[in-house]
């Protein structure tokens, strides 16, 4: 007798990750009200809305500095694509938000790329999609870094003073005196000491 029963294929979500920094993180407990390493569902209507206030915001952060509502992610679908997409929009009036180097103010909204990062006052945001085939349910999930995410991307990096090809860096003394601060022609020639 053959049991030709149905095999149920599970519905892969497309996945938020959110990897969250504050330089005071590890002494005021700003994270403790999210739900951090463990995906959270969520059907693509609703939004993501990040914030300090738990009556309007989904995910809240426990930090005065941080807006009512702070920031609202809005899942959709791009024209004749199955897959989701991610739009962010500031909802703070007094804070800037910072997308992928973008500025964007009061209600506007700019469309997620694969992985960007955000910032409004000290915090940083990674967020990053992992793609997924469901059609109207996405998962969130928060992670803590322990380092900042722009310091791992190599942005806001400061450089390191120029050393000569020598490898003795340029002296700003010359005799005791202020070294000339206008540049060497070609010909001139650069004393070491």
């Amino acid at each position: 007798m053959n049991d030709n029963s149905k095999l149920e294929t599970e519905e892969l979500f497309a996945c938020l990750h959110i990897h969250l920094f504050h330089p005071n993180q590890t002494i005021c407990p700003l994270f403790h009200n999210l739900p951090l390493n463990q995906p959270y569902k969520m059907h693509a209507e609703d939004q993501v809305r990040l914030g300090r206030d738990g009556q309007t915001c989904v995910f809240v952060l426990n930090d005065t500095s941080v807006s009512r509502k702070q920031l609202s992610i809005q899942a959709y679908r791009k024209a004749g694509s199955p897959f989701l997409s991610f739009m962010i929009q500031n909802m703070s009036q007094k804070v800037k938000l910072m997308v992928g180097g973008s500025e964007l103010r009061y209600l506007e909204r700019a469309e997620l790329d694969d992985k960007v990062l955000c910032r409004f006052g000290r915090y940083e945001l990674l967020i990053w999609q992992e793609p997924g085939d469901s059609e109207n349910k996405f998962e969130v999930l928060f992670e803590i870094c322990n380092t900042p995410p722009s310091q791992e991307l190599g942005i806001d990096v400061p450089c390191r003073p120029p050393v000569m090809d020598t490898g003795v860096p340029w002296r700003s003394f010359e005799n005791g005196a202020p070294a000339s601060q206008e540049p060497l022609e070609s010909d001139e020639t650069v004393v070491l000491v």
